[in-house]
């Protein structure tokens, strides 16, 4: 779910969509060639996604942190569980300063085989929004919880492609225009493809079709569909290191409403072969007029 403004939104996220991104190998391998490397459940597959390695199927840092949308191609293997938690500090200026935090905002993925992971949000996210700016008033609350899945297509040594369709249901609060909850159940379904520009450098791209609830101009709560594009180009500084550089575009962010802009750098390390951390800041880069709003992130991924 996407909170740059707050409140529950469908995702992603730099991210539901499952974004894959270049990824190293585990903390004692060598680099991988591929932007989303191992992490798949397809015994016959000739690509990154059969090794099953960590940073390839970690939930990796994301715009909003939502799950998959900063997630990768590649799945859990048969039987396997993945945890992934996180925190996100919003700061938003304008006429005050009005700051939002995220946490502890678990992600399980599980394997269950064909190719295929669970994706759970279990809904415990704390939000809390503390100082004034503009029309979001304090409160505290927590975000939706959502379900969904995702499959691996296609996994070779140039490509990879995966499809995700991610659903929300409205179990946050507060509801309301200043609330954390979207009120009613969103969906989202995206096609993810990752392919390699090198030994070192990746490419991925999540292209997302959205479907949400949300207030227009007027504050009535309405249904609206939308489209949103992330691009995420990374870089392998070593065996166990990678940078991130995402843009996501979405359009409308709510209904009658204007588009999103975000950007994100990131970094995320392997410390072993079952833990891997991730920080990242984030720029919102279309933010309403007279307002400037940015966020920092950390996230922790381990295989229990």
């Amino acid at each position: 779910m996407k909170r740059g403004s707050g409140r529950g939104l469908v995702v992603p996220m730099f991210g539901v969509c499952c974004l894959a991104l270049g990824a190293g190998a585990g903390a004692d391998d060598a680099p991988s060639p591929s932007p989303s490397p191992s992490g798949s459940s397809m015994p016959s597959a000739s690509g990154p996604c059969a090794a099953a390695a960590l940073p390839s199927i970690a939930v990796r840092p994301g715009l909003g942190r939502a799950p998959a949308t900063g997630g990768a191609v590649c799945v859990a293997p048969p039987g396997g569980l993945i945890v992934g938690v996180g925190y996100r500090a919003q700061a938003t200026t304008g006429v005050g300063r009005q700051e939002l935090t995220v946490y502890p905002d678990p992600v399980l993925l599980i394997g269950v085989g064909a190719a295929s992971e669970l994706i759970l949000s279990p809904g415990l996210i704390v939000s809390r929004r503390t100082g004034v700016d503009g029309g979001l008033p304090p409160v505290n609350g927590q975000q939706d919880a959502g379900f969904g899945i995702q499959h691996v297509l296609d996994d070779r040594p140039w490509a990879q492609q995966a499809l995700a369709l991610f659903v929300t249901l409205p179990t946050g609060f507060p509801a309301g225009p200043a609330g954390f909850s979207a009120g009613a159940p969103a969906y989202t379904l995206s096609y993810n493809l990752a392919f390699p520009l090198g030994p070192r450098f990746g490419l991925s791209t999540s292209q997302g079709l959205l479907l949400s609830s949300g207030r227009n101009p007027s504050g009535a709560q309405h249904r609206y569909a939308g489209y949103q594009e992330s691009v995420n180009f990374s870089y392998s500084v070593s065996p166990s290191t990678i940078l991130l550089l995402e843009d996501q575009i979405t359009a409308p962010t709510a209904p009658r409403g204007p588009t999103g802009n975000r950007a994100l750098l990131g970094v995320q390390r392997s410390l072993s072969p079952n833990l891997v951390l991730d920080a990242e800041y984030e720029l919102n880069l279309l933010p309403a007029p007279g307002f400037r709003q940015h966020a920092f992130g950390a996230g922790l991924t381990f295989r229990p």
